[in-house]
């Protein structure tokens, strides 16, 4: 099942090529100072320590974001030149501590004061840094494989919202931002950690084998489960999370949501 029409999905699917070339830019680059982060003793971790980002480059990646809404989405295109006028590396500056922790108001407020669409400054704020959170990630997956942490990504800290099968068999976290991933218990709250029998369940997807949504009645939270197994094309984690929003529409039906993700571990 996809509930996505097919513009919206194409545009995707085109970020996400751009997420690549961008990566692919980063990979000489060193990001992090792995001693900030043996001397933290909460999670998550990007938000704490200092990130070493070239402002000039994410400004270019935002204007390359731009340009692409731009030819696929004409009608945005008054809004698009009026952030490319209005942003700048010392804004980008100022823009960093605040997409780290997804501090939407602030976009808003900044959408809001010059006049432009409300969710454009934080979409194109968001898909550009990916790229840097996704580098700096792999940076420290070792220190991360210490951590013993629920209710977010201990890395960006991100909701758990999206978990996979993988090809043993095991239940892993995947992030769809940062991309770091981590094997859980099958039958375990990604949010609370609650394990408690009775308090879990499984929702089945009609006519779709390959997923299901575990939900916990204890914190009210949801992660969407996809069996990449019984897929025949294998998406990047970031388009099967867009992909399978059909199960974040499921699942908010039926009374589940987002924990409180903000909080520091």
């Amino acid at each position: 099942m996809n509930v996505l029409n097919k513009e919206y999905q194409q545009l995707e699917e085109q970020i996400q090529l751009l997420n690549d070339k961008w990566s692919q830019q980063l990979e000489a680059e060193k990001l992090i100072d792995i001693e900030q982060v043996r001397a933290l003793t909460q999670y998550p971790v990007l938000p704490q320590v200092q990130l070493s980002i070239d402002f000039q480059q994410y400004h270019r990646f935002i204007e390359e974001l731009l340009t692409l809404l731009e030819e696929k989405q004409p009608s945005l295109e008054a809004d698009t030149k009026a952030l490319k006028s209005r942003i700048s590396t010392k804004i980008l500056e100022q823009w960093h501590p605040e997409v780290l922790t997804v501090h939407q108001r602030y976009f808003q407020a900044f959408a809001e004061e010059h006049h432009i669409a409300s969710w454009l400054p934080y979409f194109v704020a968001e898909h550009a840094i990916r790229p840097f959170l996704q580098k700096a990630t792999a940076e420290i997956r070792d220190e991360l494989k210490k951590a013993d942490v629920h209710g977010c990504c201990p890395a960006c800290g991100e909701a758990p919202r999206l978990a996979i099968i993988n090809k043993k068999g095991r239940k892993e976290i995947t992030c769809p931002r940062c991309h770091y991933a981590w094997e859980v218990k099958k039958i375990n709250c990604a949010h609370c950690g609650s394990e408690e029998p009775g308090k879990l369940e499984i929702l089945k997807v009609e006519k779709d084998d390959s997923a299901e949504i575990h939900v916990c009645h204890d914190c009210n939270g949801y992660t969407k489960v996809i069996d990449v197994r019984k897929m025949i094309k294998k998406d990047s984690i970031a388009l099967l999370d867009i992909k399978s929003i059909h199960l974040d529409f499921i699942a908010q039906e039926n009374g589940y949501g987002m924990p409180d993700d903000t909080k520091v571990n």
